[in-house]
């Protein structure tokens, strides 16, 4: 891997979305730099890699000190430096200093910046989407993307001496399937020239604030309201939680019906086949409403269940000090129903498939604009776009009671 002229290694997005806006690792631009660093941002960005590829992106190398590569001292030096436009006549055309195209605009330079905002700003996780989905995929288009769930192949049978092997009895042709095409999320957000002459900084900042939490929010309740609003299951038109899958529950939350909830979990058995896959083992997640953190907490601690010395099943099932597998999640509606989840990666639960592997939302900034409503509006415009779907890949390892 490569130098920079002050010899920190070069660093490529991989997985990260492509377009004209990308976060610039490379930064062989002392005014990027400088523009960076006028909004706090001080390192480069170093992306980490999971078993389902891109997890986050965490701070880096430093950037170089000195005074070639000292802050702005306010955005309008910053927006003049890139652009050469004195008197700020054509914000949002994308007009450069030099006439080098490899070099940024003030606008392209200002959606890098949104894009590390963007991605250092807020926890993606707050909701625990994570915890429920078993399955990142990269779909490469738009086209529909098909999963298949094999049906129940009985046992093995013996195979005598120099005896022939036997074609399976039980195989069906007739394998249920589930299919989903990536939606496409986003939305607009312009500056205008008097940010830039105002200087507003912050105002920059909120509106990237803003926009990652709406797009962490949506892709969170996308996942969810799969669950919560116990949406059909593609394969066979059930619920996903039904009397037909044999995981819903009507107890409200208590050892008794935790216990009923795992052995309904156990008792899942392949598709159109006897056998138990004997699921349940854990590590289990408990999902509740905050009106139900009070009964759950107790539920993972307390060694007797009364008075009368009933041993507590459920002690520290959920984790010992931490409650780390009791998940308060602000998007159950409902203050009664519970989940309970097989979290072992033993069966799948949800799929989220980021259209070309890119998990992070992506800031672009627009091309020159040639229309008059440009010439009425002195502003850059960018957009936040975020491409993604969420489907039910198996119902085996989650149980709910309402």
């Amino acid at each position: 891997m490569g130098k920079d002229e002050w010899g920190m290694p070069l660093r490529d997005l991989g997985s990260m979305p492509t377009g004209q806006a990308l976060v610039n690792l490379d930064m062989s631009d002392e005014r990027e730099i400088r523009l960076q660093k006028m909004f706090g941002i001080t390192h480069g960005a170093k992306i980490e890699r999971g078993k389902d590829g891109l997890s986050r992106v965490v701070q880096g190398a430093p950037y170089p000190e000195g005074s070639l590569y000292s802050p702005f001292n306010s955005f309008r030096e910053a927006w003049i430096a890139f652009s050469g436009d004195s008197n700020l006549d054509y914000v949002g055309k994308n007009v450069r200093a030099t006439q080098v195209a490899g070099l940024p605009t003030a606008e392209q330079a200002l959606g890098n910046v949104c894009n590390r905002l963007l991605l250092q700003d807020y926890d993606t996780d707050i909701y625990g989407w994570r915890r429920v989905v078993t399955s990142f995929t990269s779909p490469p288009d738009f086209r529909a993307n098909e999963r298949v769930r094999l049906n129940y192949l009985a046992d093995l049978p013996d195979v005598l001496e120099d005896a022939p092997f036997t074609d399976p009895e039980t195989i069906s042709d007739n394998n249920q399937s589930i299919s989903y095409v990536v939606n496409e999320k986003g939305i607009l957000f312009p500056f205008t020239r008097r940010v830039i002459i105002d200087d507003d900084i912050e105002f920059v900042k909120r509106v990237v604030a803003q926009a990652s939490r709406a797009a962490w929010r949506t892709l969170a309740k996308r996942v969810w309201n799969l669950l919560v609003n116990n949406t059909t299951y593609g394969a066979d038109r059930y619920a996903v939680f039904s009397a037909q899958h044999g995981n819903l529950g009507s107890a409200p939350l208590s050892a008794s019906a935790l216990t009923a909830g795992r052995a309904a979990i156990f008792a899942q058995t392949e598709p159109n086949g006897p056998d138990s896959l004997a699921l349940g083992a854990g590590p289990l997640l408990l999902v509740i409403p905050i009106q139900l953190e009070a009964t759950a907490l107790p539920l993972n601690h307390a060694q007797w269940l009364d008075s009368s010395y009933t041993l507590n099943p459920w002690i520290h099932r959920f984790g010992k000090e931490e409650n780390e597998n009791i998940l308060v999640n602000p998007l159950c509606t409902s203050a009664t129903n519970w989940f309970l989840f097989d979290v072992s990666g033993k069966v799948g639960i949800i799929e989220v498939g980021f259209l070309q592997g890119a998990q992070y939302p992506q800031v672009v900034q627009s091309g020159p604009m040639q229309t008059d409503a440009a010439f009425y509006q002195d502003r850059a415009v960018f957009k936040l776009r975020h491409e993604y779907e969420c489907a039910i890949i198996d119902y085996r390892g989650a149980y709910m009671s309402t």
